[in-house]
């Protein structure tokens, strides 16, 4: 049993990162059959890896006409941004209440392997864009993690998860290395003057940094070539 959750776990980890990176395009139909040849998983793992991705906005599924990837929304995408920026404001706050050494040490830290990745980022963006969202999600989670509040980091988790792919997307539609660089230098930053934040307990300061950050970008309208979609969504934070 504990196999068979692994495979679900690293199947629907694949099929986040395809859909994210437009390897499956918006709009797809998710044939089961083909899935289960492609990635070389059972029958049963297809089915349950899609049935969680629909929980989390990624495939939709309607009756006699199987899964297909969720079409981007920009209404979704507003109201899930600003939602986590509220919540990680509120979170910054709680933390700074209950900061001590060891939460430091460990921001510091989680800080500098992020700092790591955005430096590679500006040389490759599109092949470290996974790692960078993976270390981006654990400096957030850290500052987030330290508030004292299972429920609270439950729904901070949850809005970063649902807004992965439009982080994704951006990444991999931007076709400008110039706009990827300066964005990726900008984001560092914010992230240092929030690392300074929490060493400081500042929390007026950490929270207009962490609002601006998460929000300072949320919708650049693009041309797209699939006539599905009248509009991409670029959001990165």
């Amino acid at each position: 049993m504990q196999k068979q959750k692994s495979v679900i776990a690293a199947l629907s980890d694949e099929l986040r990162r395809d859909i994210s990176l437009g390897v499956i395009k918006p709009g797809d139909r998710l044939n089961i059959e083909s899935l289960k040849r492609s990635y070389g998983v059972s029958h049963p793992s297809v089915r349950e890896a899609l049935s969680m991705l629909v929980g989390e906005g990624y495939v939709f599924f309607e009756e006699s006409k199987g899964f297909r990837v969720q079409l981007p929304s920009k209404d979704e995408m507003r109201d899930s941004i600003r939602v986590r920026a509220e919540l990680e404001a509120l979170a910054f706050e709680w933390a700074i209440a209950r900061s001590d050494l060891d939460w430091r040490s460990r921001i510091v830290a989680a800080h500098y392997a992020l700092s790591e990745v955005e430096e590679q980022m500006v040389k490759n963006s599109r092949d470290m864009v996974l790692e960078w969202d993976m270390r981006n999600r654990e400096f957030h989670m850290m500052i987030s993690g330290n508030c004292g509040s299972q429920k609270l980091i439950e729904l901070i988790k949850m809005q970063y998860d649902q807004s992965r792919r439009y982080r994704l997307m951006a990444h991999a539609n931007d076709h400008s290395e110039v706009s990827r660089s300066r964005w990726i230098i900008k984001s560092g930053e914010e992230h240092r003057l929030l690392k300074d934040a929490v060493l400081a307990a500042d929390v007026i300061a950490g929270q207009n940094i962490l609002k601006k950050h998460i929000t300072k970008a949320p919708l650049h309208v693009v041309d797209e070539p699939n006539s599905q979609l009248d509009n991409k969504i670029q959001t990165r934070a």
